[in-house]
C-alpha cells in the first residue's frame, strides 16, 4: 500500500503492538487523567502502525471522547475530521491545540504539538529546527527517528531516509514499520532481492498484520510474479477484510494480469464491505479503461472524455489512456488540453513540504508529451520526452512500476522506429529484467502500441 503519503499527513507516531520498544523520554508516554482513554489512545497508535487507518479514527476519537483534555487525542482527531471533510470539527479541534498548555506535557508530545502549530502558522523553517533540535537531544527515540526518515523521504533524499530506517531497525527491531519503509526504498532504487527481503522480514514479525502482505503483493505485480501477489493480496484481505489496498492492488493485478475474472471479484467483494466510493469508482475505471485500451476502442474512449473517470484528473489510467486514444486518432487538441490539466496538476502538487508528490504526475505528464510527439512524426523529441519521463516515474510501488515499465517499453518502440535498435533492444532487457512478463506481452505485440512505421 502507498502508506508514504498517508503516515507523513497524519504526522504519526507509532509503536508496535505487544512488543518493547526503546523510546526516550523515560516516563509517562502520554499525558491524560483518564486511563482508559490512554488505553484507547494507545490502540490508535497501535492501528496506525498496522496502517488501520479506519481503525485509528475510531480509536483517537473515543480517547477524546473519554478526555477532552488529552492535548495528543486532540491532535490525533484532527486528521481524522479532516478525512472526512468535516471543517467544522477540524477547525475547532485546531483551536483548542494552539490553545493547550503544553507545561505538563512530555518533551515529546511538546514536540508534537508545537511542530503541529508551527505549521499551521505556516512557520515551516521553525517546524524543521524543532525536528533536527529534538533529534538531537534524544538519538534514540523511534517515534521522531520516524519522523526524520519520512522528511527525508517527502525531500527525496532515499540514501538518508534508508539511513535513518536502518538506525530504527537496530534501536528498536520490533519496530515494523521501518521493515516497511526500507522495502519501499529497495524498490525504487531497483534493488528488488533486497526489497523482497526486508517485505519478507517484515511479514515475520508481523504476519497476522494485512500490510506486510500488501506490500509483498506490490513487490510480486512489479515483477511480474503475478501467481505469488494474487495469493499475498488474498491473504492480507483474509486477515483485514475491509484493508482497501489490498482490494485496489488485485484489480491493478487482474488488469494487467489478464485476469478480468479477479478483477471483477475483488470489487464485488469490497463493495458488499461498504469500501469507500472513491476507491470503488477507482477501481470501475481502471476495469473498463483497461478493457477499452486491450480492444483498442479508441474512438468509444474518446467519447468518454467527458467522464468522471477523466475529468479532474480523477483516474491516472483513465486519463492516460485518453489522451492515447486522442493522439491515435489524430486528435492533438484534445490530447494538449489532457497535457494542460496536466501540468496545472503538476505544479499545483509541486506546492508544500513534499516535493515527491509532483514526481509521478510530471512522469506522466512527460510520458503524454511523448506520445504525442511520436504519431506527430517527431521521434527525437518523442525519445528525450519519454527518456526524462523514465527520469521522474519510479518503482515506488506496483501502480507507479507498472507505468514506469511501459513508458520504457514505448521508448523502446520509438527507438526501433527511428533505426536505434541496439537501444531499443538494450532498454527492453532493461525492462524483462524486472518484469520478464510485461516485456513478453510488448514483444509479442511487435512493439506496435503506438503503430510508428519505421524509418
Amino acid at each position: 500500500m502507498k502508506r508514504w503519503l498517508w503516515l507523513a499527513a497524519a504526522a504519526v507516531i507509532v509503536i508496535a503492538a505487544g512488543v518493547t520498544l526503546v523510546a526516550l523520554p523515560r516516563g509517562q508516554e502520554w499525558t491524560s487523567s483518564s486511563p482508559e482513554a490512554v488505553a484507547e489512545f494507545q490502540a490508535g497508535i497501535d492501528a496506525q502502525m498496522k496502517l488501520y487507518e479506519d481503525d485509528a479514527r475510531r480509536h483517537f476519537r473515543r480517547a477524546l471522547e473519554l478526555d477532552p483534555d488529552f492535548v495528543m487525542a486532540n491532535l490525533f482527531t484532527i486528521d481524522g475530521y479532516r478525512h472526512d471533510g468535516d471543517e467544522a470539527k477540524v477547525e475547532a479541534l485546531r483551536e483548542k491545540m494552539l490553545s493547550a498548555d503544553l507545561s505538563a506535557l512530555t518533551p515529546r508530545e511538546r514536540f508534537f504539538v508545537e511542530r503541529a502549530r508551527a505549521r499551521n502558522e505556516k512557520r515551516t523553517e521553525d517546524a524543521e529546527r524543532l525536528l533536527d533540535e529534538y533529534v538531537a537531544r534524544y538519538p534514540n527515540d523511534p517515534y521522531i527517528l520516524h519522523q526524520k526518515a519520512l522528511r527525508a523521504w517527502g525531500r527525496g533524499d532515499l540514501d538518508e531516509a534508508e539511513r535513518l530506517n536502518y538506525r530504527l531497525v537496530e534501536i528498536s527491531p520490533n519496530w515494523v514499520i521501518a521493515y516497511n519503509q526500507l522495502g519501499y526504498i529497495n524498490m525504487m532504487k531497483g534493488r528488488f532481492t533486497e526489497a523482497e527481503e526486508y517485505f519478507k522480514s517484515y511479514r515475520f514479525i508481523a504476519p497476522d498484520q494485512a500490510n506486510p502482505h500488501d506490500s509483498l503483493g506490490e513487490l510480486f505485480i512489479t515483477l511480474g510474479r503475478y501467481a505469488e501477489a494474487r495469493e499475498t493480496l488474498e491473504k492480507a484481505v483474509e486477515i483485514k477484510p475491509d484493508f482497501w489496498a489490498a482490494y485496489s492492488h488485485l484489480v491493478l493485478l487482474g488488469a494487467f494480469g489478464d485476469d478480468p475474472e479477479l478483477v471483477d471479484s475483488a470489487i464485488e467483494r469490497a463493495t458488499a464491505l461498504g469500501a469507500p466510493e472513491p476507491l470503488l469508482s477507482s477501481m470501475a475505471c481502471l476495469e473498463d479503461y483497461a478493457a477499452l485500451r486491450k480492444a483498442e476502442a479508441w474512438e468509444t474512449i474518446l467519447k468518454q472524455a467527458e467522464s468522471s473517470c477523466v475529468t479532474g484528473l480523477g483516474d491516472g489510467f483513465a486519463i492516460a489512456t485518453t489522451h492515447l486514444a486522442a493522439c491515435k486518432i489524430g486528435d492533438w487538441k484534445t490530447a494538449e488540453a489532457i497535457e494542460a490539466k496536466a501540468a496545472e496538476f503538476v505544479k499545483k502538487s509541486s506546492d508544500g513540504d513534499d516535493m515527491r508528490k509532483a514526481e509521478p504526475f510530471m512522469g506522466a505528464l512527460l510520458h503524454m508529451e511523448g506520445i504525442r510527439l511520436a504519431l506527430q512524426g517527431d521521434r527525437g523529441a518523442a525519445v528525450e520526452k519519454l527518456r526524462e519521463a523514465d527520469q521522474h516515474l519510479t518503482y515506488m510501488e506496483a501502480g507507479s512500476a507498472i507505468y514506469k515499465l511501459i513508458n520504457r517499453a514505448i521508448l523502446a518502440e520509438v527507438l526501433l522506429a527511428d533505426g536505434q535498435d541496439s537501444e531499443a533492444a538494450a532498454l527492453m532487457t532493461e525492462v524483462r529484467a524486472v518484469n520478464p512478463v510485461l516485456a513478453a506481452d510488448f514483444e509479442a505485440g511487435g512493439h506496435e502500441t503506438l503503430g510508428l512505421e519505421k524509418s
